[in-house]
């Protein structure tokens, strides 16, 4: 369902999606008009290409009903048949949002966001997806723009100051992980301190990974973005501020009728 919401995302930069599964094609069929899907759902009886790709789930043994199924994975395959890009997560129960596979690989805008100004910081917060389903991974993208002659730190930092960093509250988000740019190391001789700082525009991205047991219906990722201005003279009180994003839980799709 998920892919479905982003396939035009993906046919905009040239590419064709398609799934893969254990199911027979009467099945695919089936779940394929269900839900409305406009991707070819391809048919892997015996899980033959399943194992060829070394996706195969080992912890399902011969004879269960489920063997054959795949660990979630999302390649991206060049014209050459090339894998340009490989997203694998170890449980049948979470995914990758493909989503997130845009804003990683073409830096899609966010779908919902949250604008923080504060003195002479304004950062723009995003996470890939309007709504999503317990149990999956989506991204997450923050633009900072800092006005001329501020500066906030980076890592690593000594103690005494405070690096730039956003964190998601443990209620909505399972797991999470940004990632920074390095930041450019400065030396401020009135200090007698090189420090890691951005400075001027940026942007960091990362994932997070929903909570199994959301329940659906409207839901708010809520965080804090921490961080400390300073200037070549002057540093300010280091500031926490607290955001919110909205997100719409869904319910799983069913699965396929067999």
């Amino acid at each position: 369902m998920e892919l479905e919401h982003s396939r035009k995302g993906f046919e905009e930069h040239g590419i064709k999606v398609a799934a893969i599964t254990y199911d027979s094609r009467e099945i695919l069929h089936r779940f394929a008009a269900a839900q409305h899907l406009q991707y070819p759902l391809l048919s892997d009886t015996g899980s033959v290409v399943i194992e060829k790709f070394g996706i195969l789930n080992p912890n399902v043994p011969k004879g269960n009903k489920f063997y054959g199924i795949p660990f979630p994975t999302d390649f991206l395959i060049g014209p050459d048949g090339i894998i340009r890009a490989k997203y694998f997560l170890p449980d049948y129960q979470t995914r990758v949002a493909s989503s997130r596979i845009l804003l990683d690989q073409f830096n899609a805008a966010g779908a919902q966001s949250v604008s923080i100004d504060a003195d002479d910081l304004r950062v723009t917060i995003a996470i890939t997806a309007e709504h999503s389903v317990a149990g999956q991974e989506i991204g997450v993208r923050a633009d900072f723009s800092l006005a001329s002659g501020w500066h906030i730190y980076g890592r690593p930092l000594p103690s005494n100051y405070t690096a730039t960093s956003i964190e998601f509250e443990a209620d909505g988000v399972a797991s999470q992980a940004f990632e920074f740019p390095t930041p450019e190391q400065v030396r401020f001789e009135m200090l007698g301190e090189t420090l890691p700082v951005y400075h001027g525009d940026f942007r960091a991205k990362g994932a997070l990974l929903l909570r199994s047991g959301l329940k659906p219906g409207d839901f708010a990722l809520k965080g804090k973005l921490k961080f400390q201005e300073c200037s070549a003279e002057v540093c300010k009180i280091p500031q926490t501020i607290a955001f919110e994003l909205p997100i719409r839980i869904d319910a799983m799709a069913p699965s396929a009728p067999k």
